[in-house]
């Protein structure tokens, strides 16, 4: 057993090693040669999506069937821990933990920015015969970004959350990834270069997973602090907000998850509530909440359908490429991180409040939020003819910096810029503190200060370098390149699922 451990520790030791090692000597081939590394990305990029969009786009509507179908299972009862043991955490802790670390600066970039997008282009108005850029394009643009930020995602997230919370806290398996794959390949293969493998690609994904979120997120904060700091908006003072990030994240890592990512969370909860509400209630009220009605049923009567569509035309194809394939490798990518994360709070949760919670409730928030500000910005544009999207045209990122200029709000804009650099900021700092902690636990080394410090600079380092090979569309290549490994270790994850809970002897 004393062998067996240490080699495990020494395994995970030259895991460690070699992921830093191999991410240096990406971030030094960028900083050396910035076009051959931004024409690199691009062409891996399109390579996953010419051969592969199909297969990320069936692997996720099946996690989402699959996932939904266990909700009803009888076996959901069971209890993530030992019997009647309490939940670590309160529902609403929970639960902000889960919308900080899983959604937070996302919703921000793309929340007036992706639903002004898709006014003019997307499938449904082709399939419903909808006049774009109308009154008439408004709910298919939402619900497109809705079922981009909805019930896929999220399943993606319950189903690796699921397989390692029930392995770790059922059978004294460690919290890391490989975990999810125990019952499937057994001890002895994740134990060896399998399990060491499966973490290495889970360590990717973490890596460019959440350096892509700071790296789209930083922009929109640089925009929004721009006009009471004076900050230009330029990549230069990106990087700067990068580094204070990465300290500060570093920080609360080092504190521990309950006094550090609680804490922030819960405040960034009740400042995105007050956002929204003032957005709801400055802007066109009734037609928001009309659109926030007919959004959720489209949506949900959508969903299924649309998850299982292949673009066959040549345009079809190429916007499904540059948007669903797009988040569904950001989604996978992303999920080590957030699975982990999400196991590690959520002992002494039953399966069906831990897939309701971690599927269902973020989904209706998704619609709430994407309806009242999308709504907002799209409402704007039809009546200014323009505004929001000239911005968004720009960059995404000044779609929502237009949305609340256009509000009329003179008095109290500083504020609400205020309001979304902090939201910003702080949700950057809990993805970054969250994502040093999982990769910490899944090595090993979660007491280690030293190694939470490399960790946290490993991640702003990334996030930097993809900023500068590219900006946007670095990012997004990242996604989608470390997506397609992570689409099929997901499906191994999903048998896992199923011969561990599924077919447990009751």
């Amino acid at each position: 057993m004393v062998d067996s451990a240490n080699s495990s520790s020494k395994s995970k030791s030259l895991l460690s090693s070699f992921v830093i090692v191999s991410l240096a000597v990406f971030s030094g081939y960028a900083a050396f040669d910035l076009e051959a590394a931004s024409a690199l990305t691009r062409l891996l990029r399109d390579w996953v999506i010419v051969y592969f969009d199909w297969f990320l786009i069936l692997t996720s509507g099946s996690i989402l069937l699959f996932m939904l179908a266990l909700l009803f299972h009888p076996k959901a009862g069971e209890v993530l821990g030992e019997h009647n043991e309490p939940p670590e955490f309160s529902r609403w802790s929970w639960f902000a933990m889960l919308f900080s670390a899983g959604l937070g600066p996302g919703l921000l970039y793309w929340g007036a920015a992706e639903p002004i997008s898709h006014l003019n282009e997307n499938p449904l108005l082709t399939f419903l015969e909808l006049n774009a850029g109308t009154e008439q394009a408004v709910v298919p643009a939402i619900v497109v970004t809705v079922f981009h930020w909805g019930l896929h995602g999220w399943a993606m997230y319950a189903l690796a959350a699921l397989a390692i919370a029930y392995s770790t806290y059922h059978h004294n398996q460690p919290l890391a990834f490989s975990t999810a794959l125990t019952p499937l390949l057994g001890k002895a293969r994740i134990n060896g270069r399998t399990g060491s493998l499966i973490d290495c690609i889970a360590l990717y994904g973490t890596v460019f997973g959440v350096a892509t979120s700071i790296g789209l997120s930083v922009s929109i904060m640089n925009a929004a602090i721009e006009p009471f700091t004076g900050l230009d908006f330029d990549l230069y003072n990106q990087i700067i907000i990068v580094a204070l990030v990465c300290v500060l994240g570093i920080v609360s890592a080092i504190s521990g998850v309950a006094k550090g990512i609680r804490r922030i969370s819960e405040i960034n909860i009740w400042l995105s509530l007050l956002l929204l509400l003032t957005f709801l209630a400055v802007g066109p009220t009734v037609p928001i909440l009309v659109t926030l009605l007919s959004t959720l049923m489209e949506y949900f009567l959508a969903v299924l359908p649309m998850g299982f569509w292949i673009a066959g035309l040549p345009e079809q194809q190429a916007w499904q490429g540059a948007w669903t394939v797009f988040y569904w490798g950001w989604w996978f990518a992303w999920t080590p991180f957030v699975a982990l994360f999400v196991a590690r709070i959520s002992r002494g949760r039953t399966i069906r409040e831990f897939i309701t919670g971690v599927l269902l409730v973020p989904t209706l928030v998704i619609v709430l939020w994407m309806s009242v500000f999308g709504g907002t910005a799209i409402h704007q544009e039809l009546a200014t003819s323009g505004v929001i999207s000239s911005a968004v045209n720009q960059d995404y990122s000044l779609g929502l910096i237009a949305s609340i200029d256009d509000l009329g709000l003179d008095q109290i804009n500083s504020l609400l810029f205020m309001i979304v650099a902090f939201l910003l900021f702080t949700w950057l700092v809990t993805s970054l503190d969250s994502a040093t902690l999982v990769i910490c636990n899944m090595l090993n080394v979660s007491q280690s200060t030293i190694m939470k410090i490399i960790w946290g600079l490993v991640l702003g380092a990334v996030s930097c370098t993809l900023m500068l090979v590219g900006g946007i569309e670095a990012l997004q290549a990242a996604s989608v390149i470390i997506g397609l490994p992570m689409a099929l270790i997901m499906l191994l994850v999903m048998g896992s699922v199923a011969r561990l809970v599924l077919a447990k002897e009751p």
